[in-house]
């Protein structure tokens, strides 16, 4: 016969028994609810009837604590229950899986108050009270997290209830009114009293309040508060009614202390009667006014809105205008960027004949167009910035202006920027005050004066029309050029004049410089032929960031009409063909200038031998001399 052998549980099978016996219920935590509870008072005893419902196994807190109320006697489903367990001032009852009824008795303090917190809140309470008054319980039947019954008579003996009251509840009552465009009342109840006991209160609301937060209920314009045990505060907010004149009173009780703040903008002026602010500002710096009255105390606040100032309500801040001219059109971008206090609709009139391209408010792009020339902006208040673009029938000509452009209203800070193509040259321009300049036309000033003075020198042949002509092409070069070649032919017709008296080293040495000083001019006006030819012309265009191709006008006020600007200009081949001509006078000047610079360069011989010492013998012991002579 076989022998039988038992067979031990492997620790996998034991860990997997355990989890499933440790393992929490799904409905955790709202294994269990109470539909409903009935609140009995009888000569002094409380009697609650509690119905729960359990998913499960569970444990379920039962009304009252241990520092007002507990029961001397629960019973559940008609048999005592010995199931309970007290912890942190709260007694808790165990109970199986199903429906069950629960009784719950016990002798009332001797206080004027009793607080019964509500850990299982019911979904109804129904009450039957004899010479209490039950408060925490709604007019639909849904209680809040606390109980409280109110002695209607008091005991006899006054030192009884006084040693077995313990201190009431102590609350603030802080109430900010804000009053802008809409006026609401934000409203904070913090604990001032320690922890561990219910709150329950009525809050009177102030004339035209509506509460807004639906945790919040109220009756009779009385907001009930109702604070758990462990609950630090409430908060709601509420909107109120519009009106001059607003009476706020204190309510006349001794279980919380009120605070006002007026939080008043701008477009409302409130004034005060009553009681003095304890302050004026907030931590920031910004108008709080706040009062703290006394129970009962009044205050009035005459609430008016400022009349309207008559002015504008639109103002521009600042306008770009961006231009690109070409050949037969201009591309142009107009920036705005305004304040506005009222919406509405801003009209800005484009340049006549301008085809309008597009229109960014804010930088978003908006499919807004434009009649006739008129362009309807939407406008909001408050700051916006608006970007129009367009394109207008005239491209650079020989007098270029910018569009015209009314915008509307005047503004300030208004800017023009051109960008000029590279085929034009330049010669003259003009707008606001603020702007570019061409400072050629003064050098051309100054190169005819000292052309004057170089006429009247008769070291070189050069007359007062040629120096002219000289400079004027060496102004597209830099100065230093211009310096060598006057300096060069200065010279030369010095060598010319004085050469004959110098010493031989002298003349060889002046003769060796002005070898040099040639090849260096030669090359310089080769340079300023090549640069006339090739390069742009130079017209020294400064003043607030402008260069030749970058045109900048700035004007801090103008009317509705934005400033204009004019350039007159000429294309760039007639540059090419004014420095072609003074490359050929200049080409053939110079055959003139060499010829005589040759004669200068070998005035009184081109060069000298420079003289050798002759070696001599002792004429003396003790010295001796040395005799030079010509072989």
């Amino acid at each position: 016969a076989g022998q039988a052998l038992a067979q031990l549980p492997t620790p996998e099978l034991l860990a997997e028994l355990k989890q499933r016996l440790l393992t929490p219920p799904d409905c955790l935590p709202q294994c269990a609810s109470s539909p409903r509870m009935r609140v009995e008072v009888q000569h002094g005893t409380l009697r609650l009837r509690q119905e729960v419902h359990a998913l499960q196994d569970v444990a379920v807190p039962l009304p009252g604590s241990g520092k007002h109320w507990l029961p001397q006697r629960v019973i559940v489903d008609g048999e005592a229950s010995g199931g309970l367990l007290r912890r942190d001032e709260t007694l808790w009852l165990q109970l199986p899986k199903g429906s069950h009824q629960v009784l719950l008795e016990g002798v009332l303090p001797a206080r004027e108050s009793v607080e019964i917190p509500l850990p299982l809140r019911p979904y109804r309470v129904e009450s039957t009270v004899e010479d209490w008054v039950l408060e925490g319980v709604h007019d639909d039947g849904s209680p809040d997290d606390n109980l409280r019954l109110k002695r209607t008579q008091r005991n006899a003996d006054p030192a009884e209830t006084f040693a077995a009251e313990s201190l009431p509840p102590f609350v603030r009552v802080e109430r900010t009114l804000q009053l802008g465009l809409e006026w609401r009342v934000e409203t904070h109840v913090p604990r001032v009293s320690p922890p561990g006991t219910a709150v329950v209160l009525e809050i009177p609301l102030l004339p035209g309040e509506a509460v807004l937060s639906e945790w919040v209920r109220t009756q009779d314009g009385k907001a009930q508060v109702s604070l758990a045990p462990t609950a630090d505060g409430l908060v709601w907010t509420s909107t109120l009614k519009q009106v001059p004149q607003l009476e706020l009173q204190a309510a006349q009780q001794n279980q919380w202390a009120e605070s006002w703040r007026i939080d008043a903008s701008q477009i409302w002026h409130v004034e005060f009667a009553g009681i003095p602010p304890v302050g004026h500002q907030d931590a920031s710096g910004r108008l709080l006014p706040t009062f703290r009255p006394w129970p009962g105390e009044k205050m009035q606040l005459s609430i008016t809105r400022p009349p309207a100032v008559e002015g504008q309500t639109l103002t521009i801040d600042g306008s770009q205008l961006n231009l690109n001219p070409g050949i037969r059109d201009t591309d142009g971008t107009l920036e705005l960027r305004l304040r506005s206090s009222q919406g509405g609709q801003h009209a800005l009139m484009l340049p006549p004949g301008a085809e309008l391209l597009g229109v960014k408010v804010n930088g978003q792009m908006q499919p807004i167009r434009a009649q006739d020339g008129k362009l309807l902006l939407p406008v909001t208040p408050g700051a916006q910035s608006f970007s129009v673009s367009f394109r207008a029938p005239h491209g650079m000509s020989l007098r270029t202006t910018t569009p015209l452009i009314d915008v509307g209203a005047p503004s300030v800070n208004a800017r023009i920027t051109m960008t000029p193509p590279r085929d034009r040259w330049i010669l003259f321009l003009g707008g606001p005050r603020m702007g570019p300049a061409v400072l050629f036309w003064g050098v051309l000033l100054v190169l005819a004066l000292v052309s004057w003075g170089l006429g009247k020198v008769t070291l070189m042949p050069l007359k007062m029309h040629e120096w002219l002509l000289l400079g004027l092409g060496l102004t597209q070069t830099p100065p230093e050029i211009g310096l060598v070649i006057v300096g060069w032919l200065l010279a030369l017709g010095w060598r010319g004049r004085s050469g004959a008296g110098w010493s031989n080293n002298g003349l060889n040495f002046m003769q060796i410089v002005l070898a040099l000083w040639t090849l260096v001019a030669l090359y310089s006006l080769f340079f300023a032929i090549q640069h006339g030819l090739l390069g742009l012309p130079q017209m020294q265009i400064e003043g607030n960031g402008s260069s030749a191709y970058n045109l900048n006008w700035f004007q801090d006020r103008v009317g509705a009409a934005l400033p204009q600007a004019w350039v007159v200009s000429v294309p760039l081949y007639v540059y090419r063909f004014l420095m072609l001509a003074w490359a050929l006078w200049l080409a053939s000047a110079l055959m003139r200038w060499l010829r005589w610079g040759w004669g200068c360069f070998s005035a009184g011989g081109m060069w000298r031998k420079l003289a050798r010492p002759v070696s001599g013998q002792n004429t003396a012991g003790t010295g001796g001399g040395m005799h030079s002579g010509k072989k």
